[in-house]
């Protein structure tokens, strides 16, 4: 019984000893909280001293086009309650900064002289943002991908094909994500069938038959301009493989589209064209379009060549009841039969101003934006604008839709939208007008897309000296190819491309050749 009690008594010894220890961590647990809760700052400053990003506010602006489109009952592009839900949802403070689409370029080049531009700055055309590349205006991103980003370095793992696209000096300098195909097709013919009807025809497969047609159409509605469309004269370029804004590869070599012997007939097609009186005499200064889409839509026009979605046909169809648009696949010429403009698969080039303060913040605003952010500003609100039909959003209200949420597909800069034509027909809805205007989209995508379009190489070239060129040289294109078409038979199209080649010799077309070929050759094996 003692040996009991000795035993006893050193157990209790031993648990004092514990309950001492114990007491003391605790208590040394509860200083270290109340230094860190009276110090907030050394925990901030080795958080800090990790990232220096972590302790900036989550703030970040990013430029919009401004198309009109924002009713004033629902706000303005920077304040609405769609940038409402970006902000809650996003967890960023983001604010918007609309620049006019017809002046995007020259609006987003004042403001980064100015040093007032977006931390995000964007654009479809992959030329801009290397222009601005090579400016210096912008920063490579590699970094902060591999560190910040879950759902972005995902979606790029899984689309390697895009790096290509957004890799300048060998350094990615924007996100992109792809294009559905509504968005890989671009511009699109259409044509009144109800027209061909009267007058017994059949839709014209040749240039040649565009003419004839265009003619008869002329002849039989005198009142009418038989040819009209905001995308007219690149319609003509493409159609003759001669796009002043692509590189086409002749013999081996790149060549730019202006300058090549077809480009002649471009110009050549367009002049008779207005000489026969078959397009609006005005059409050179309808900068707006506002009378060619006057033609078309009360129904004075015979052929449009515009874009391949257009809401156009819709109020065509409100106006004259008894119109019947179809959609007019390309035609050929006598080099072949090369489709209309059609975009390469990366959508919106997304690229960080070299002066932001905060990277971190607009990748993750990026990758909630690719990961569930999009879908709403495409769709809206589920059983407000639209319901899921077989995992299609289905629009309820097209006029509450056009109002309430068309605006945003915009701020959708990065997304992960997947279309097929029947689509199209599932998501209109379900009124007679929307049903009938959805099948005739469906059909004009699958009509935009079934001829391919002539692109040699699936990037322009990048360098200072192409793009000096291009400001100048495009404006000069303009204003020859409306000299040669509006005036007499001295001024035809080879006429035309002489004063164009002597432009392009003149703003050193020869060394701009030169740096595009040695791009060619040095990259050819990865353009396929």
């Amino acid at each position: 019984m003692k040996g009991f009690g000795r035993m006893k008594g050193k157990m209790v010894l031993v648990l004092s000893m514990i309950m001492v220890l114990l007491a003391a961590a605790c208590s040394n647990e509860g200083a270290t909280d109340q230094a860190n809760v009276k110090n907030p700052a050394a925990t901030s400053d080795a958080n800090a001293a990790k990232d220096p990003y972590s302790n900036l506010p989550k703030k970040v602006s990013i430029s919009m086009f401004d198309r009109g489109k924002v009713s004033s009952d629902e706000g303005t592009y920077e304040k609405n309650r769609w940038v409402d839900y970006i902000r809650k949802e996003s967890g960023i403070d983001v604010s918007i900064v609309p620049v006019p689409r017809n002046q995007s370029k020259d609006k987003l080049n004042v403001l980064i002289a100015s040093n007032q531009a977006p931390d995000l700055i964007w654009e479809f055309d992959r030329s801009y943002i290397g222009k601005l590349v090579t400016q210096g205006a912008l920063q490579p991103i590699n970094e902060y991908i591999d560190k910040y980003s879950t759902s972005y370095k995902k979606y790029l793992k899984e689309n390697p094909d895009l790096l290509p696209y957004i890799t300048f000096d060998g350094k990615i300098y924007a996100a992109v994500t792809k294009r559905p195909i509504t968005a890989v097709a671009n511009h699109g013919m259409w044509i009144r069938q109800d027209w061909l009807d009267e007058l017994n025809l059949k839709a014209p497969t040749t240039v040649d038959e565009l003419i004839t047609v265009a003619q008869a159409f002329k002849n039989k509605y005198p009142g009418s301009t038989p040819i009209v469309g905001a995308n007219a004269s690149d319609i003509y370029a493409a159609l003759y493989g001669a796009m002043n804004s692509q590189w086409y590869v002749e013999e081996g070599k790149l060549k730019y589209g202006a300058t090549l012997d077809r480009f002649a007939d471009v110009i050549s097609l367009e002049k008779k064209l207005f000489s026969l009186g078959l397009v609006d005499r005005e059409y050179f200064t309808d900068n707006n379009n506002q009378r060619s889409n006057q033609l078309w839509t009360t129904g004075k026009a015979g052929i449009m060549l515009g874009q391949w979605l257009t809401p156009l046909n819709t109020d065509l169809l409100k106006n004259v009841p008894t119109a019947n648009p179809v959609p007019l696949e390309a035609v050929s010429t006598k080099y072949g039969k090369y489709g209309v403009y059609q975009e390469a698969s990366p959508f919106i080039y997304v690229a960080f101003n070299k002066s932001m303060k905060n990277p971190k913040a607009a990748i993750e605003y990026l990758d909630w934006m690719v990961d569930k952010g999009w879908f709403p500003l495409l769709n809206g609100e589920q059983g407000v604008h639209y319901e899921n039909v077989n995992g299609v959003a289905k629009r309820l209200n097209m006029d509450k839709y056009n109002k309430e949420v068309s605006y945003a597909a915009e701020y959708a800069v990065l997304r992960q939208e997947v279309v097929k034509p029947e689509d199209l027909i599932l998501q209109a809805a379900d009124t007679p007008l929307a049903q009938r205007v959805a099948k005739l989209d469906a059909k004009a995508l699958e009509t935009a897309l079934k001829v391919d379009f002539r692109r040699d190489i699936p990037y322009q070239p990048n360098f200072d000296e192409i793009n000096a060129i291009r400001a100048s040289f495009d404006t000069f294109i303009k204003e020859i190819r409306a000299e040669a078409t509006t005036q007499g038979e001295k001024y035809s199209g080879e006429w035309a491309l002489g004063e164009i080649r002597k432009e392009w010799a003149r703003l050193g077309g020869a060394k701009a050749e030169e740096i595009a070929n040695k791009w060619y050759q040095d990259n050819k094996a990865s353009l396929k």
